[in-house]
């Protein structure tokens, strides 16, 4: 037996962010990965060519530079650093046209104007107010625990707040269609919506102003997503604890109520002194426990999880140029654009979309976006190349299986790849040098807590958001078994590259044992106009 203070389970950016943390507390940390490196949806590869990187989950850092961890645990100095391009988003279409999003908000608005006066007069406002204006508040409703929404109101009031919690009454589609009016910006940011993955069911669009607040703020991590994750393996081992990778955890272990340790699959137990945390998904981390331990209304709502019902596949090329979109002859500025999303011409393509994920069929109307990383930061790839990927939206089990990804993935690469020749005109035979589909069925592989291609470890929906993720009783990070701890992103504020449930849990562990914090915590949401 092996004795820490405190196990957490996955040695994703969440766990390792709670594991940072407590280490400045004083703490000997244990973190257990069962796969070969660290990095969990933060992890980057070499699947096409050697020397070619690919962010296999985390591309698009957004509004990182507004979280506490990244001033609290001092990044810079374990190796993590970003680059936010000037040229943040763009959206291709077939006709030729494109609307570019930039970092500089007049620049934006022009853009939009070409297509909409009105837009762009919306977008200017809605920036001053979400991005600018309410930016501390979002931040606080973020790295706090989700609160009830009677104690949410009492600390919001006046007519913005009004305005902000009435987004709730609207799904991705409506909230999109009650802000702009220009098909093309709609179906710009009708498809950014879902960049987060969310559902388009009613209560959806109460994530509208925190994803519209980081329209102009997405980074890309220099060297790789893996270097997030890295920089805070650092800074654990700097406080002597540990990261342990191709650590297969079995079981949670319970004494007299309390989580005492863990077990690994080669019968090895680590002791957690003062605690257990998991970084997986709530569901398996109920399992590993033993759902006994766990009230009924929780064991119900677990083990009816609603993972999703569309996923990501990701076509990652090795090129010996960047591609080149047909767009630059209506605005050259996409040329120097980040993150493009193309595939879609107009909203109900979007919708129909998702439609076909939802019924398990390969869409017919193929959309999503990518980026070319390497044209970014150098360092994805050789001098003499480019790594480029987009990723499609796509069902987890696809035209009747989630074996028909193997079983056809040559004709889905054709299909996928066709679709990104109709906007970009060099991606010939002769400028691809490798190409790797990472499926939704790979996406399970790599991370099994991701099941059914669950990018964020569950769907986003309106009964999966805030304080009922995973459930009101565990919101919070805490568990009924005293010393266990959720702290992965199918936890309050879960689901994206932002560290929010690691950063929740380590001011719940720290409150609970009495530690001395380095750090000021954020303070609580409210709002008063």
């Amino acid at each position: 037996m092996t004795a820490f203070d405190g196990v957490i389970i996955g040695a994703g950016h969440n766990g390792l962010t709670l594991a940072a943390y407590l280490s400045r507390a004083g703490l000997k940390i244990a973190v257990l990965e069962r796969n070969s490196q660290v990095g969990g949806g933060t992890s980057t590869h070499e699947p096409t060519l050697p020397g070619y990187r690919s962010n296999m989950h985390s591309n698009f850092f957004m509004g990182f530079d507004h979280a506490p961890l990244a001033r609290d645990l001092e990044l810079h100095r374990f190796g993590f650093s970003t680059i936010e391009p000037p040229v943040q988003q763009a959206a291709a279409f077939r006709d030729g046209s494109c609307v570019i999003v930039h970092k500089d908000l007049e620049a934006t608005c022009t853009s939009l104007a070409r297509f909409s006066q009105r837009d762009a007069d919306t977008f200017r406002e809605l920036h001053h107010i979400y991005a600018d204006k309410m930016r501390p508040l979002l931040v606080s409703l973020l790295y706090n625990a989700p609160l009830p929404l009677d104690q949410l109101n009492d600390r919001l009031s006046g007519p913005q707040a009004r305005e902000f919690m009435s987004h709730a009454e609207h799904d991705l589609f409506s909230v999109v269609r009650k802000h702009f009016v220009d098909d093309r910006i709609r179906t710009l940011f009708t498809s950014y919506m879902h960049v987060i993955t969310a559902e388009n069911v009613p209560g959806a669009g109460i994530v509208f102003p925190a994803i519209f607040s980081n329209v102009m703020d997405f980074a890309l991590p220099v060297g790789g997503a893996v270097a997030l994750p890295l920089a805070l393996t650092r800074i654990v081992e700097a406080g002597s604890g540990s990261v342990i990778t191709d650590a297969h955890v079995e079981e949670i272990l319970t004494h007299n109520g309390r989580a005492t340790g863990v077990q690994l699959s080669n019968g090895e137990i680590i002791e957690g002194q003062k605690f257990v945390a998991s970084a997986i998904d709530a569901v398996t981390t109920m399992q590993m426990t033993g759902e006994a331990a766990f009230p009924k209304d929780v064991r119900e709502k677990l083990n009816n999880w609603h993972w999703g019902n569309h996923s990501l596949v990701t076509l990652h090329l090795a090129l010996r140029e960047r591609p080149l979109y047909k767009a630059r002859d209506f605005d050259p500025d996409i040329d120097r654009a980040f993150n493009i999303f193309f595939g879609m011409d107009d909203i109900n393509q979007v919708e129909q979309c998702f439609e076909h994920c939802k019924a398990g069929q390969f869409p017919d109307v193929l959309m999503g976006n990518g980026a070319c990383n390497s044209q970014v930061d150098p360092s994805y790839a050789p001098a003499d190349g480019h790594s480029a990927f987009w990723w499609p939206f796509a069902p987890y089990s696809v035209d009747g299986a989630p074996d028909n990804w193997d079983q056809n993935k040559a004709g889905y690469v054709r299909k996928i790849l066709d679709v990104w020749r109709e906007y970009a005109s060099n991606l010939d035979d002769d400028n691809i040098r490798a190409e790797y589909l990472f499926t939704p069925l790979d996406v399970e592989r790599l991370n099994p807590n991701m099941r059914q291609g669950a990018v964020r470890m569950g769907a986003f929906i309106p009964s999966q958001l805030g304080i009922n993720r995973p459930h009101p009783a565990l919101s919070g990070t805490r568990c009924p078994i005293e010393g266990l701890y959720l702290c992965g992103s199918s936890s309050g504020n879960g689901g994206g590259v932002n560290g929010a449930p690691g950063y929740i849990a380590a001011n719940a562990i720290v409150d609970d044992f009495g530690l001395t914090r380095d750090w000021t915590p954020v303070p609580q949401p409210e709002w008063r106009d």
